[in-house]
C-alpha cells in the first residue's frame, strides 16, 4: 500500500515549467556585479529606481506611486547565503516561511498574511516578477522559487499592497527580481560549496562592458542528498544578458533557463514527526520542471518623455509524481507556452509654476497551458490518462499614474489600472465539459506623501487590486463534485474575482548619509470574495469564495550601518489575518464540516514576528588589500504561534512559537573569500507547517495532526575566487 507523504488540503499539482538548460561551463566566468554604472558621456537616460511599476521610468515619478517599499540587494543575499526567494524574503519585517512540501527549494511565503507558494490550492495573494515578467504560474498564479535565477540577482523589489502600476492579481504585495547586468571594470567570479547531507554546488559568473555594449552570464549547479528520507535533489539554472547603452537607447536582451529535480518528503503525523522527523511516508514523490525564459527590455528618451517596453516569451514544462493514500498514484505532466508584452510612456508636463508627472501604459498575454493526468496502477501496468485539459487564457490591462507636488513637500497621486481577463477551458476528453469566464475590473490607487526635513518621509495611501480565478480553480468549484487530486476538472460554478482594498499609513526616515534607516506603518487590507480550497475528504476538495476576510497589522523596521562593515538590524511585523464572516467550510478534521465567524484567524500567519541580526569585524585589513579580514553575523528570528490548515475555527491547539539563530563567518584574503556558515545553531526542533488527515497507518484511519518538521543544524561551507 502506497502512504502520501503529504495530506494536503491543497493541491500539489506539477507548477507549469518547460525547456531545456544548457548547463555548459562558462569560457568567461563570473564574478560578482556591482550596480549598474552608468557613464556619463553615453547616455542621459535616467537610472532604473524601486517605483512600484512594471517597467524603467523617470526618477521623480517614483515619489508616492509604491507607498512603503523594501530593497535587499546583492550584498544582503551573499551576507546570508540565500538559496531561494523564500530564504531572501525573510530578511524583512511580517514575513514568514513554511515547508508544507519538504524540500528546502520549495518552501512557501506568508507576506502580510497573504500567501505566495508552489502549492496549488493556497490562496495567492503575492505577485513575483523577473524584471518586469511575471512569475507566477497561469494553472493557479502558483509561484516555483526554484525556477527564478536568484543567484544572478541584482537586487530583490518588494512593493506592499496591491500594485496597480506593476500588474494584475497582486493583493498583498508584488516583488521584482531585477537581475544583474555587466558592468566596467569586468569581473569574475568562480565558487564552489559543500555541506551537510552531502550538498554540494557549483557557481560561476563573469560579467563586463566593452564601449556599448554589456554582457553578463552566470551558471550554477546543486546536488544534495536530503536530510529527511529520500529528499535528493538537482538544481541546475542558466543566466544570459546582452546590453546596449548609448546615447538614445538602454536596452536589454536576457534568457534565464532551469533543469531541476526535487525530491519531496512532506508531513508526517505529529507523533512520528517528534519522534523520527527524518522519516518519509513515500519516497518517491518528486516534481521535474524545466524552463526557458527570455526577456527584451528597452528605454529611450525621446524629448522629455522616456519610452519603455518590454517583450518576453515563456516556455515550460513538469512532471509531477505523487504517492497516494487512497487510490493509484498519480502522474501529471504539464506544458505551458506564454507571451507578450507591455509599453510604457511617462514624463512631466508644466502645470502653473509645478510639473505634473505622469505615466501611461498597456500590457498584454497569451498563455497555452496542456495538463495531462496519469493514474499509474503499478505492477507493471501502464499509465491510464484520465484527465486531459488546455486553455488558452488572454490577458489584457491598461494603466496610468500621475503625482504633483500640490503644495512644497506634499505630493498627491492617483493612479488606476483596469484588466480584462479571458479564461477558456477545454475538456480534450469530454468536450461537454468545456466552458468560458471573463473577468473586467477597473483598481485605483491614491495617496498623499510628505517629505519633511532631515531625511523624514510620511505618507498615506488607499488602493484596491484584484485576482481573478485561475483555472484550477474555476474548474473544480463545486462542492457537490468534489476533485480528486491532483485534481479532476470541469465547468463548475463559477467563482467571484478576489478584491482587495488596503488602507496605509506610513513613516520613514533615513539620515546621517544613509547609515540609519527606519521605518514604521499600519495597515488594513479588507479582503471581498477571498477563494480558499476547501478539504472535504483526505484526497478531494473544491474551492469557493468567502465573503470577506481581513489582514491588519503593524511593521517596525530599523537598520544601522557603521564603518568597516558593521552592521546591525531589527524588524517587528505584528499581523492579524481574520475571517470577517460566518461561514461553513468542508475539513478533514470534522466530517460535518466547520463554522468560522467573524474573528476566528486564518491558518499558518502567525501574529508575532520579530528577525534581528549583527554583522561585526572579527579582523580588520590594514594598510593593505592584500591583508586578511575577518567578519562574523549572527541572526535570530522569533516566529509566533499559529493555527493549522484545517482548523479555520481555532479549535484546536496551534502550533508551538519557535526562535531560531544562524551564524556565518567570512574570511576573505587578496581575491579569495571563505564563508561557513551554521544554520539552526542551537538545533531547535521547530515545526513550520501543520494540517489534518487520516493516518492510514493506524488501525481505523483516525484524523490526526500532520506536522513538516524544520531543518536541524547544518553547515555549509563556500569558498570562492574573483579573478
Amino acid at each position: 500500500m502506497h502512504l502520501s507523504s503529504v495530506p494536503r488540503s491543497a493541491f500539489r499539482l506539477p507548477r507549469l515549467p518547460a525547456g531545456a538548460l544548457l548547463l555548459a561551463l562558462l569560457p568567461p566566468l563570473a564574478g560578482a556585479q556591482q550596480p549598474d554604472s552608468t557613464p556619463k558621456d553615453t547616455t542621459t537616460l535616467a537610472p532604473v529606481v524601486v517605483t512600484g511599476v512594471r517597467l524603467p521610468t523617470v526618477r521623480e515619478l517614483g515619489r508616492g506611486l509604491a507607498g512603503r517599499t523594501a530593497s535587499l540587494d546583492a550584498r544582503d543575499l551573499d551576507a546570508r547565503g540565500v538559496r531561494s526567494l523564500a530564504d531572501a524574503l525573510e530578511q524583512l519585517p511580517g514575513v514568514t516561511t513554511s515547508d508544507e512540501l519538504g524540500a528546502t527549494a520549495q518552501m512557501d511565503v506568508s507576506l502580510r498574511g497573504f500567501q505566495v507558494s508552489p502549492v496549488i490550492g493556497v490562496p495567492q495573494g503575492v505577485t513575483v516578477y523577473v524584471d518586469g515578467v511575471r512569475a507566477n504560474e497561469p494553472d493557479a498564479h502558483e509561484v516555483n522559487f526554484d525556477l527564478l535565477p536568484l543567484e544572478d540577482v541584482e537586487r530583490v523589489e518588494v512593493v506592499y499592497g496591491p500594485s496597480v502600476l506593476l500588474g494584475r492579481n497582486a493583493l498583498g504585495a508584488s516583488v521584482n527580481l531585477v537581475t544583474r547586468r555587466g558592468a566596467s571594470p569586468a569581473a569574475r567570479e568562480l565558487e564552489a560549496s559543500a555541506g551537510s547531507w552531502g550538498r554540494y554546488e557549483l557557481k560561476a559568473r563573469a560579467g563586463a562592458r566593452h564601449g556599448v555594449w554589456d554582457y553578463y552570464v552566470g551558471a550554477r549547479y546543486e546536488r544534495e542528498g536530503g536530510w529527511r528520507e529520500d529528499t535528493r535533489s538537482r538544481i541546475g539554472t542558466l543566466f544570459a544578458k546582452l546590453g546596449l547603452l548609448n546615447g538614445s537607447w538602454d536596452a536589454t536582451l536576457s534568457y534565464s533557463g532551469a533543469d531541476n529535480r526535487i525530491y519531496q518528503a512532506g508531513s508526517l503525523p505529529e507523533s512520528v514527526a517528534a519522534a523520527n522527523p527524518r522519516r518519509n511516508f513515500t519516497g518517491g514523490d518528486y516534481f521535474a520542471p524545466r524552463a526557458h525564459l527570455v526577456i527584451l527590455n528597452a528605454q529611450r528618451l525621446v524629448g522629455r518623455t522616456q519610452l519603455a517596453i518590454n517583450a518576453f516569451g515563456r516556455s515550460l514544462s513538469s512532471e509531477q509524481f505523487n504517492a497516494n493514500f487512497v487510490g493509484e498514484d498519480s502522474r501529471q505532466r504539464n506544458a505551458t507556452r506564454i507571451g507578450g508584452g507591455a509599453v510604457q510612456l511617462s514624463g512631466k508636463l508644466p502645470l502653473g509654476t509645478r510639473e505634473l508627472r505622469w505615466l501611461a501604459g498597456a500590457d498584454a498575454d497569451y498563455e497555452h497551458v496542456a495538463v495531462h493526468i496519469f493514474a499509474v496502477p503499478g505492477g507493471g501496468s501502464p499509465d491510464s490518462l484520465t484527465e486531459s485539459v488546455r486553455t488558452n487564457q488572454v490577458n489584457a490591462g491598461a494603466f496610468a499614474g500621475v503625482n504633483l507636488e500640490v503644495v512644497p513637500r506634499l505630493t498627491a497621486t492617483a493612479a488606476a489600472r483596469y484588466d480584462w481577463i479571458r479564461v477558456p477551458f477545454e475538456d480534450l476528453l469530454d468536450a461537454t465539459q468545456s466552458g468560458l469566464h471573463i473577468f473586467r475590473r477597473l483598481s485605483p490607487r491614491a495617496g498623499l506623501t510628505w517629505s519633511g526635513g532631515g531625511g523624514h518621509e510620511v505618507f498615506g495611501s488607499v488602493s484596491r487590486g484584484f485576482r481573478a480565478p485561475a483555472i484550477v480553480e474555476l474548474a473544480c468549484a463545486d462542492p457537490q463534485a468534489a476533485c480528486p487530486l491532483p485534481f479532476a476538472l470541469g465547468p463548475d460554478p463559477a467563482l467571484k474575482p478576489v478584491v482587495a482594498t488596503t488602507y496605509e499609513l506610513g513613516w520613514h526616515v533615513r539620515v546621517l548619509q544613509g547609515r540609519v534607516d527606519a521605518s514604521a506603518d499600519v495597515y488594513r487590507t479588507d479582503v471581498r470574495d477571498d477563494i480558499f480550497f476547501i478539504a472535504s475528504t483526505v484526497t478531494g476538495g473544491y474551492f469557493q469564495n468567502i465573503g470577506a476576510t481581513r489582514r491588519s497589522g503593524l511593521e517596525l523596521a530599523f537598520q544601522w550601518r557603521g564603518a568597516a562593515g558593521v552592521r546591525a538590524y531589527a524588524n517587528y511585523g505584528y499581523t492579524r489575518a481574520t475571517f470577517e464572516t460566518t461561514a461553513t467550510l468542508a475539513t478533514t478534521r470534522d466530517a460535518a464540516g466547520e463554522t468560522v465567524t467573524p474573528g476566528d484567524e486564518l491558518p499558518l500567519v502567525p501574529r508575532h514576528r520579530v528577525n534581528a541580526g549583527l554583522a561585526i569585524p572579527m579582523l580588520r585589513p590594514q594598510g593593505t588589500e592584500t591583508r586578511v579580514a575577518l567578519m562574523a553575523g549572527l541572526d535570530a528570528r522569533y516566529i509566533g504561534r499559529q493555527w493549522l490548515r484545517g482548523d479555520e475555527e481555532n479549535v484546536t491547539r496551534q502550533l508551538s512559537d519557535y526562535v531560531v539563530a544562524d551564524l556565518s563567518l567570512t574570511l576573505t584574503w587578496r581575491d579569495f573569500e571563505l564563508r561557513g556558515a551554521v544554520r539552526n545553531l542551537f538545533d531547535r526542533s521547530v515545526f513550520t507547517f501543520g494540517t489534518f488527515a487520516e493516518n492510514a497507518t493506524v488501525p481505523g484511519s483516525p484524523v490526526q495532526r500532520w506536522l513538516t518538521p524544520g531543518l536541524p543544524r547544518h553547515v555549509q561551507v563556500s569558498v570562492s575566487s574573483d579573478f
